[in-house]
């Protein structure tokens, strides 16, 4: 099965930027064990001013934020993900945006054919199709990088619509399908 990094389009400059989330929303408590901790939070956050602010569909950083119509849409593939709702706020414009944190499980399935640099940075990616099969969204256990990893048919699903502000990049994997597809 193919599998894809999901990733915001930085080809959009005038993306909307959450301002004070990584503050608030340490990378710590983005695990299924901590999620309830989310719950004590503010999850109310001003936006970078700008003249024109594009609400794009998937906002990678600080933190990962899915729009409504992106989280409806996982969410059929997935429906046991947590989701926290986050609000953006566009004081001057008086403006409030509804995005989604989610947790996606962390798996183990890295290739041992995946390659790293010497400081443990990723140097070549490839998933193990076997270990990854039962999952359609998700994170890799094992790597620094926070990718978020999804599969071929949550891809397409993704790419029929007209979500606006995501990027696909297609992993290498090692299993049946990529030796049957050589």
């Amino acid at each position: 099965m193919n599998y894809f990094i999901l990733s915001q389009d930085e080809r959009i400059s005038n993306a909307v930027e959450p301002i004070g989330i990584a503050q608030v929303i340490k990378k710590e408590l983005l695990t299924v064990e901590r999620m309830e901790e989310l719950e004590e939070l503010e999850r109310q956050f001003p936006v970078l001013a700008k003249s024109e602010n594009d609400y794009i569909d998937f906002i990678e950083k600080p933190i990962a934020l899915l729009a409504d119509s992106v989280k409806q849409l996982v969410e059929k593939y997935e429906p046991r993900l947590p989701f926290k709702p986050v609000v953006l706020m566009d004081m001057p414009k008086l403006k409030q945006t509804l995005y989604w944190l989610v947790i996606p499980p962390k798996v183990a399935c890295l290739s041992p054919q995946t390659e790293f640099h010497l400081d443990g940075t990723l140097k070549k990616l490839v998933i193990d199709e076997t270990l990854a099969a039962p999952y359609t969204f998700f994170k890799i256990e094992g790597i620094k990088e926070d990718y978020i990893i999804v599969n071929i048919e949550l891809a397409e699903s993704m790419l029929r619509r007209t979500f606006r502000g995501i990027r696909l990049r297609k992993v290498q994997t090692e299993g049946r399908w990529s030796e049957v597809l050589r």
